[in-house]
């Protein structure tokens, strides 16, 4: 095994890891477990990891030719390396800028619901008084506890494994004879003291986010709510990178377990929130998108990367967690929704699900943005459901934007010009650090508006509050002395270059999906707009740089994360999981990259 003789101090959260020299500073982050941003997967083309280094001298590797052409003269000058390019070579501190690290992040947690809907439970509680073991009654304790479900509640033929036994004789001596069964199937799966309730866990894995929920399987209740960045964000801000990071040997093993590692430190702290036992957790649903959730089984996905990119299963995954290797999560049983397509999946279910699109009395479209921004239209009259996924890029996360952040402290979210000048609201009031997905998409419509920026998307010279700046033609959105960085903050053409693309992806969708199932924009009674950036963009900017349909505002509903809310719905009930089943079923998918026409909707979507 080799020296680990190279110590790397990331400042100001004070982590220190020992590597080998040679090691890359993002790869002494991931050991470090500091959540430093990688939107390529360390590929050095996102420019989103930069650190500034103290003093490196000889302790880093020279900046090489993709530093120097992602970073400026006077950047490089004041030490800011590329994490995932400089290379340690001894005993070294960088100083990690806020806009780098992945915390803080602003997660949309809440959807529409407080307590599951009711349907046939997947899980019976049954409480219940065995008679005590004696001399003269020397039954087995699972054996007594059998005759009386049988007896009391004409329960017979149960099984029950080794682990849930386990906990039985010192639960029924604890509590004089009394246990909560708990009971899935024909299979006994765990015992609770007699007045706990079972636990369960519904998560919406997303691509950027992991949003958790503990809910109360015997009252349907959200005990508690939290969310965390995906941890492998640092190993590709794409699916695709991801994809390709998965067929490394041995990547696909560290991408699950990082999840794996999420997913236990959620639990701990939903259930320390809730002032519950962790351990009575007894049924989990995941649901995601189709690369997402393959991944966290560990199930093939070189197929998800290739045409014609099909999933190695669609129908709907249950296994016992710790056969997954999530021992946080107990012997509880894990759901996993059904997905449709390669890049549609179980996460889009759950939306349509929540949202009642495949009830829909009306004809609604139905938009989860993201990175993968998946669109459903379910028109009046119709049993079936169109889908499309769309690559808009991880632009509205703040990606491949030059002060571009994802939604954490300090992160422009509101921008307003007036006479070439910006005012800005940040997150948490904070100085501004960059600048997240709503706030780009209001200073494009902004700068549209004043005539700053063409129909073409072009900055105009001349125009108010346009300069010359290091990447050519800029706006100043806040001025180095107000700003949390010490630097200008201002948007570039290739940042507004960014966003036209990323907009034009999801207007091409929007019109395909129109085109091909024939119907009218104005027959559009309602647009549902969910996950966290659907729920805090501002619906007149994207209407005004076209992202959105031209409609009136009072037909669009903002739901939060519907995703998380369909995950709550599926968790607790067969009646709930086998609509989702059907809903998957009822959808016909249209892949854009062989519709004929996309290409020509793509290049008008461009336009502002």
């Amino acid at each position: 095994m080799p020296t680990l003789c190279a110590t790397v101090d990331f400042e100001p959260i004070g982590k220190r890891v020992q590597v080998e020299p040679g090691a890359t500073l993002l790869e002494a982050a991931r050991l470090a477990g500091v959540p430093l941003t990688s939107d390529c997967g360390g590929a050095g083309t996102c420019g989103q990891c930069r650190v500034v280094a103290r003093e490196a001298g000889p302790a880093l590797s020279p900046p090489n030719a993709t530093e120097q052409a992602r970073l400026a003269a006077d950047e490089l000058a004041a030490g800011c390396r590329l994490a995932c390019q400089a290379r340690v070579l001894g005993d070294v501190k960088v100083d990690l800028p806020p806009s780098s690290l992945r915390v803080g992040q602003r997660l949309q947690l809440e959807g529409g619901i407080r307590t599951a809907p009711a349907g046939e439970a997947v899980l019976r509680a049954i409480a219940l008084t065995v008679p005590p073991a004696t001399l003269a009654d020397p039954r087995g304790d699972l054996d007594r506890v059998l005759d009386t479900l049988a007896a009391e509640h004409g329960l017979a033929g149960l099984r029950a494994a080794p682990a849930a036994v386990r906990t039985l004789p010192a639960l029924l001596r604890a509590h004089t004879w009394q246990a909560t069964v708990l009971v899935r199937g024909s299979e006994i799966i765990g015992f609770l003291p007699p007045t706990a309730h079972p636990l369960g866990l519904a998560v919406d894995l997303g691509t950027t986010k992991v949003a958790a929920y503990l809910v109360d399987l015997a009252t349907g209740q959200t005990l508690a709510a939290d969310g965390r960045p995906n941890p492998q964000i640092g190993y590709g801000e794409d699916v695709i990178s991801r994809l390709a990071y998965a067929a490394r040997p041995g990547g696909a093993r560290e991408l699950a377990q990082a999840v794996h590692h999420t997913l236990a430190e959620l639990v701990a702290t939903l259930a320390a929130q809730a002032g519950v036992d962790a351990a009575h957790l007894a049924e989990a649903c995941i649901v995601g998108n189709t690369a997402m959730t393959h991944l966290l089984l560990e199930l093939p996905t070189a197929q998800l990367a290739a045409a014609p990119y099909v999933p190695a299963a669609a129908a709907p995954q249950e296994v016992r967690c710790a056969d997954l290797g999530l021992p946080a999560l107990g012997d509880a049983r894990l759901y996993v929704g059904p997905c449709v397509a390669g890049f549609v999946g179980a996460d889009h279910v759950a939306m349509i699900l929540s949202a009642g699109l495949d009830r829909a009395e009306r004809t609604a479209l139905g938009i989860d943005i993201g990175t993968n921004t998946e669109i459903v239209l379910a028109r009046r009259g119709q049993a079936r459901l169109a889908s499309l996924s769309c690559a808009s890029g991880p632009a509205f996360e703040g990606a491949h934007i030059r002060a571009g952040m994802r939604a954490a402290l300090g992160a422009i979210e509101r921008v307003e010009i007036d006479k070439g000048c910006a005012r800005v609201q940040t997150v948490g009031g904070a100085p501004a650090a960059g600048i997240c997905g709503s706030g780009i998409l209001d200073a494009v419509a902004e700068l549209r508006r004043a005539g700053a920026i063409n129909a073409r998307g072009r900055l105009q010279p001349g125009a108010a509050g346009v300069r010359a700046g290091r990447d050519g033609l800029e706006f100043l959105l806040v001025p180095a002395g107000e700003t949390a960085t010490g630097s200008d903050i201002s948007l570039c053409q290739h940042d507004i270059d960014e966003i036209q693309m990323a907009k034009g992806a999801i207007q091409a969708g929007i019109a395909v999906l129109l085109e091909a199932t024939g119907t009218r924009l104005e027959e559009l009674d309602e647009v549902v707009l969910a996950g966290a950036f659907g729920c805090y963009l501002n619906i007149e900017s994207a209407v005004a740089i076209g992202m959105l349909p031209r409609l009136p505002l009072s037909r669009f509903r903002q739901v939060g994360n519907a995703a998380g809310d369909g995950a709550r719905q599926m968790l607790a009930s067969h009646t709930t999981r086998a609509r989702a089943a059907e809903i998957a079923r009822r959808i016909d998918y249209i892949e854009l990259t062989i519709y004929p026409g996309f290409r020509r909707h793509y290049a008008q979507a461009l336009l502002l």
